[in-house]
């Protein structure tokens, strides 16, 4: 991503004090607890992000929209240099919505403007097979600006998230250390069950493109 230089200062300053502020926490738990706490007051910081949201239009180099991201509308904003914790910015368009999702960390995402949609889903079988699961809706929440949603690892942490808006809106994300090793997250269809493995645009096409090597 873009150098740190070109970060915002007040931006940059509040990142370097959660780095230092998450360093010494060692549970998820409390990592999560921490950023409820913190995140609102940059939620509510209209000048940051009319800031962030001119650049993306004038096209500067920051941020970095070609940084390799999970999602087409995310943008990464900040990646803590120890590897504590990255912060997400994604743009939903009116009814857009992501698919059925789980994550490989724990998360506190939070609304920057508009009413983002949460919902949460709970497996209901036992969650080992990877290609097809049982799951339902077990909760659905509207986020007004300045207002958090924590999302927990794997099946844990199963949700979508979009915008029922009839505007644009913007979602800010911190999220922690992967913990599980991998490249993709799982995406479930509802309705039938299956599992599908879901990579970054760019992380598909680097995959794609060995698998080709091979058939040359």
């Amino acid at each position: 991503m873009a150098h740190a230089l070109d970060i915002p200062d007040s931006l940059s300053c509040r990142c370097r004090r959660w780095s230092e502020g998450l360093r010494p926490i060692k549970d998820m738990g409390s990592c999560i607890g921490y950023m409820e706490r913190e995140l609102p007051e940059l939620l509510e910081d209209n000048d940051l992000f009319r800031e962030i949201l001119r650049a993306i239009v004038e096209r500067d180099s920051y941020p970095d929209i070609n940084t390799d991201t999970m999602f087409v509308n995310e943008i990464v904003l900040f990646r803590d240099p120890v590897r504590g914790f990255s912060l997400r910015m994604c743009l939903w368009g009116p009814g857009e919505y992501d698919p059925v999702h789980d994550h490989n960390s724990w998360g506190v995402i939070g609304t920057v403007s508009g009413c983002l949609t949460v919902v949460g889903y709970q497996r209901l079988d036992g969650g080992s097979d990877e290609r097809c699961a049982v799951i339902e809706e077990a909760g659905r929440e509207l986020l007004p600006v300045g207002c958090t949603y924590s999302v927990l690892p794997l099946n844990q942490g199963i949700h979508c998230t979009g915008n029922a808006d009839a505007s644009a809106i913007v979602q800010v994300g911190v999220y922690g250390k992967n913990i599980t090793g991998r490249n993709y997250i799982h995406a479930f269809d509802p309705a039938t069950g299956e599992i599908s493995r879901l990579y970054s645009p760019q992380a598909k096409k680097r995959m794609l493109a060995r698998q080709a090597l091979l058939s040359l």
